[in-house]
């Protein structure tokens, strides 16, 4: 079929005028920060939620199940109520710009790794989906042109899209994109119910189609109850995990225009669907042996005016081209902040951080034509649940546990359901199906809750703070030593105790006093603290002894001298410097171990040293191994729990509360009240 002339007007007005609007917003205001109104955020939720599968797709399903379609947009509807009602806020007073970065905040780098490959792999598949959903427009336009050239294009004007414009435009775009498929699927519901003499007459007609499997047309359950009913849970799930929503009302200017924004999507989103049922079931009824995904497409090149079919076909195409770049902004945005800068600094420059994007865009395009390019064709809105179920059993349950169970559930078993529960809906939806067409959502779901549970019922896998074992230490005469991570603000913590019970404390005066015993350069005491003095000649040093260093035991046996010089001078608290090690045999000492999570340490470490994320973290590792290896060189139980009274865990706890909570316990092992009377009140 040729398009007349008036068609090929009414598309390049259409998709020509959007296009423009979306660059021109993009590039008119940046994204970024909470800038946006209540209809750019109901802009950008819908330029992205509805699309292919709520156009294409859901008359491509209701060609086969009729009513039983509408799960896409009804279900978009419900999740966009809960999304204004229950997550607007929490989001937003969370702190994070991305809904894995709550989960990497909750429970460590490796469940949020997890959650942004998993989640990725989840929105990746939908944007699969927009791309078959565009070749069919394209079909029509250029009914010749074959399938790779035709997701070809598909994805080059995705990638331009989302390039040029930004959430910016996604929204502002989106609200034009919204008016003019609203005009498109009325009209041709519209057209429909002309062309059947009514609503009575349209009845009659479905009635009509042979129907040798007995699908329940007019059932919302056409299916089975537990496929839909999984179709509208996946939809939920998907909308309220996925980044690219959470960006809409991220961006807005205020709660309540957030909160706003997502109150109208939840209203305007389910009406669409209606004139693709209508249609789907029209064609099934007159064109039986048409490929269904054609359905929307060829109904408006028929039958409506050639204006308004033109304009039609390219709202659709744009339709599909905006929510397809929506999600790629999504992956991108997921790929970008939550692994990519853990890894490398140099994102922080904004030109190479959009060089760096615009990579990731084209190459999920390039990955998603390879993959389109199948027997795929006939499973979009299948592709669109799919997805959705695949994020919602990834984020939902860890997210939830992440916002209201704060440091309650065990990151480990967070970890396990992110890793499981994706890979049993997988499983369930291929090989294992479940019984009764049962949604193979409610299967990951399930493992994903268990997995919750369980980490509930064991709880957070270590407390601040842990009395190992008493030991008998005369009060008067007590010596605290305290061994401790690298950067895990053990010399704060010890510099808030001794203001506390009263008592000095000694740090990198150790180094001082083994100068003074030894007769080694402090200089030299302070180049080599914490690390080994291994090499016989050192390029680097700026000593009076020119490169000879003394043998590297003399290093230690100088701090241990020190240690326990300072330990005879009276009661003190002595910070590192192989203190415990010094006072094994020495009595009167309680042996404290200090540690917290490595990236608190890592974040601790970048602002002790004016390093960035990155670059800490890769050297706090390295400097990790070295320490470790040393200190156990010379004390085979450093760290080793069991060689210290008292362990204290720093992780997302303020100094003073844990320089507080070592007193008490060192006040249960002596006896006695160590606390003055102002830090006990203050407690």
């Amino acid at each position: 079929m040729t398009l007349q002339p008036m068609q090929i007007a009414g598309l390049l007005i259409s998709v020509l005028g959007i296009t423009a609007l979306a660059i021109w917003s993009g590039t008119r205001k940046k994204a970024g920060g909470n800038v946006n109104s209540s209809p750019i955020v109901a802009g950008i939720i819908m330029g992205t939620l509805v699309g292919g599968s709520s156009t294409v797709g859901t008359a491509q399903l209701a060609f086969h199940f009729g009513l039983s379609a509408w799960w896409f947009t009804l279900g978009g509807g419900i999740a966009c109520l809960v999304l204004a009602l229950v997550y607007t806020l929490p989001w937003r007073k969370s702190g994070c710009s991305t809904l894995v970065g709550m989960i990497t905040k909750e429970y460590g780098p490796k469940a949020g790794l997890a959650a942004s490959l998993m989640s990725s792999v989840g929105t990746f598949i939908n944007i699969i989906a927009q791309l078959i959903a565009g070749t069919a427009v394209i079909a029509v336009i250029l009914p010749d042109l074959k399938l790779v050239p035709s997701l070809v294009i598909t994805a080059v004007f995705m990638t331009l899209y989302v390039i040029f414009g930004g959430t910016r435009s996604a929204g502002t775009a989106g609200m034009l994109k919204l008016v003019l498929l609203y005009i498109s699927m009325i009209s041709c519901g519209v057209m429909v119910l002309k062309l059947c003499g009514g609503l009575s007459g349209f009845t009659q007609m479905v009635n009509q189609i042979p129907n040798p499997d007995g699908v329940s047309f007019y059932s919302l359950f056409a299916r089975g109850v537990g496929k839909d009913a999984g179709a509208c849970f996946s939809i939920v799930l998907g909308v309220l995990t996925t980044q690219t929503y959470a960006q809409g009302v991220l961006s807005g200017k205020t709660d309540k225009a957030a909160r706003t924004g997502a109150l109208a999507s939840a209203f305007l989103i389910p009406p669409i669907g209606a004139g693709g049922i209508l249609v789907g079931l029209f064609m099934r009824a007159n064109f039986p042996d048409l490929v269904a995904k054609n359905a929307l497409t060829s109904f408006a090149t028929l039958y409506l005016p050639p204006a308004i079919s033109g304009v039609i076909l390219g709202t659709l195409f744009i339709a599909v081209v905006g929510t397809g770049a929506g999600l790629a902004m999504g992956i991108t945005t997921i790929i970008r902040r939550d692994i990519l800068q853990r890894y490398s600094d140099k994102l922080g420059d904004e030109k190479r951080s959009n060089f760096i994007s615009r990579c990731i865009i084209v190459m999920i395009m390039a990955l998603g034509v390879i993959l389109a390019s199948g027997s795929l064709g006939d499973m979009i809105l299948s592709f669109g649940f799919m997805s959705m179920g695949l994020r919602g059993s990834v984020v939902f349950l860890p997210m939830c546990c992440a916002i209201w169970m704060h440091k309650k559930v065990n990151r480990n078993y967070i970890l396990a359901g992110i890793i499981l529960s994706p890979l049993t809906v997988l499983l369930c939806g291929t090989v294992l199906p479940l019984p009764g067409g049962i949604d193979p959502l409610f299967a990951g779901m399930a493992v994903s809750a268990v997995c919750c549970i369980a980490g509930r019922i064991v709880g957070t896998e270590q407390k601040n703070i842990r009395l190992v074992h008493s030991v008998s230490v005369d009060a008067g005469r007590m010596t605290v030593a305290i061994d401790s991570e690298l950067s895990s603000g053990s010399e704060q913590i010890a510099a808030i105790l001794s203001r506390e019970i009263g008592i000095p404390c000694y740090s990198t005066e150790i180094l001082t006093e083994a100068s003074r015993i030894s007769g080694i350069s402090e200089r030299l005491l302070k180049r080599y603290d914490k690390r080994p003095a291994v090499a016989a000649y050192d390029l680097s040093a700026e000593d009076e002894a020119g490169l000879r260093l003394p043998p590297a035991q003399d290093f230690v046996l100088a701090q241990k001298m020190a240690c326990r010089q300072l330990a005879q001078n009276g009661r003190c608290i002595l910070v590192d410097r192989f203190a415990a090690a010094a006072l094994e045999e020495t009595g009167n000492c309680i042996k404290v171990f200090i540690h917290a999570d490595f990236e608190e340490r890592a974040e601790r470490f970048a602002q002790e040293n004016g390093l960035g994320a990155a670059a800490a973290r890769r050297k706090l590792r390295k400097l990790d191994r070295t320490y470790t290896r040393y200190c156990k060189q010379v004390d085979r139980n450093w760290g080793y729990a069991g060689n210290y009274a008292i362990i204290a865990n720093a992780s997302s706890t303020a100094p003073e509360v844990l320089a507080d909570e070592i007193a008490f316990q060192m006040e249960q092992i002596t006896g006695t009240a160590l606390r003055k009377k102002e830090f006990t009140a203050a407690g």
